[in-house]
């Protein structure tokens, strides 16, 4: 959903001297060429009407995917401000940090923020008022709130597994990760901010806890929908669709899965946070078993809701479950060749798995033969 940048900047301009438009160039570290970027909008206050020049004191190379970014890219900013507060690792304070985002053409958002960059600001061309840059805020949360729109859309129509047909319980599982994904990043973005629930429930497209925290205010009641940074399944799916899931969430084998993803998750809690506190992928076999559990998971579950229903199609779900075979089977390998530090339970607990997902998928399989006679 966002690209992350920071790491890989070594210095750049934003130049927001000419009202209505910000200009951007960026010197990456491994490109040979600035990226120079157009947007429409402006910087919030404290940056409105100026040149900033900034510099990265620890710049990483761009990752090989990245090379490619063309040399001149077009877009629409989001928030721009050199006074947003942000919380240092290792300190009990909060420090200003550069913060930039913005949505290109192709429906990206880009995101930079730092509070270790050098910031050079020079005297504002023009000002800002404070009724402006109320404008610009809710112009750059409109922005956002499309944003997560189309990419949950977008995430949703994505078939990963080729050609198989997609049953509406995979889309529907699908949108609800992409929703709960998404709900992370903006609560990450507003967490700090006073008015914090009210822009998480707009950018996520949530009317009704708006109403619900207007009526609140009202009434002086307290409101029951505050932001936590968590949200599950149920939370997302309505209360009919919620049922359906909750009975097929004891079948013996979904129950395997949420075991081994809970023991995973006690296990290696320290590397997630960490890779979380970064934004990188855990290290390996780390990444193999997580990306396995959120591989066979969902297809797992929307096999089992689909069986359950009239009309099941289960030669689709006979294919389908081979890849969650073929995936469970990698991650086994991975374990035996390079899990040394993994320890014995998470490998016994995944060649136990492995040994269910062959049998479920066997069975689906043999439900397709006697379904083709």
């Amino acid at each position: 959903m966002i690209f992350r940048i920071t790491d890989y900047v070594q210095r750049g301009t934003l130049d927001n001297r000419e009202r209505g438009t910000i200009r951007l160039v960026l010197h990456l570290m491994g490109m040979p060429h600035p990226v120079r970027i157009t947007l429409q909008g402006n910087c919030l206050q404290d940056l409105a009407g100026c040149l900033v020049e900034f510099e990265n004191p620890a710049p990483h190379l761009l990752p090989a995917e990245l090379t490619a970014l063309p040399d001149i890219i077009r877009g629409v900013t989001g928030d721009m401000t050199a006074s947003r507060r942000m919380p240092v690792r290792g300190r009990k304070t909060l420090e200003n940090s550069l913060y930039m985002e913005w949505f290109t053409d192709h429906q990206d958002m880009v995101l930079m923020e730092s509070s270790t960059y050098s910031v050079r600001v020079s005297l504002p061309e023009w000002t800002m008022d404070a009724c402006e840059e109320q404008v610009q805020i809710m112009a750059n949360q409109q922005m956002l709130r499309t944003q997560v729109k189309t990419w949950a859309k977008n995430y949703a129509n994505n078939r990963e597994d080729g050609n198989l047909p997609d049953h509406a319980w995979d889309r529907r599982l699908r949108e609800a990760e992409a929703i709960a994904i998404a709900y992370q990043e903006v609560f990450q973005k507003y967490r700090l901010n006073p008015t914090g629930d009210i822009r998480v429930a707009f950018v996520m497209g949530w009317d009704e806890v708006l109403d619900d925290i207007a009526q609140s205010e009202e009434t002086g009641t307290p409101c029951s929908c505050k932001s936590t940074g968590m949200l599950s399944l149920f939370d997302i799916l309505n209360e009919q669709e919620a049922q359906e899931v909750q009975s097929c969430m004891f079948h013996p084998l979904f129950q395997q899965v949420m075991e081994l993803t809970d023991l995973c998750q006690r296990q290696f809690s320290k590397e997630i946070s960490k890779s979380q506190r970064s934004r990188t992928e855990p290290p390996e076999p780390l990444g193999q078993i997580f990306y396995c559990i959120r591989y066979i998971t969902p297809r797992i579950l929307s096999c089992l809701l689909q069986e359950k229903g009239n009309g099941a199609d289960y030669c689709t779900l006979a294919a389908r479950m081979a890849l969650c075979v073929e995936q469970t089977r990698l991650t086994v390998s991975a374990l035996k060749n390079n899990g040394r530090q993994i320890g014995d339970e998470v490998r016994e607990r995944f060649s136990s798995l492995l040994e269910e997902v062959s049998s479920f998928q066997e069975s689906l399989a043999t439900q397709s033969r006697k379904s083709n006679l």
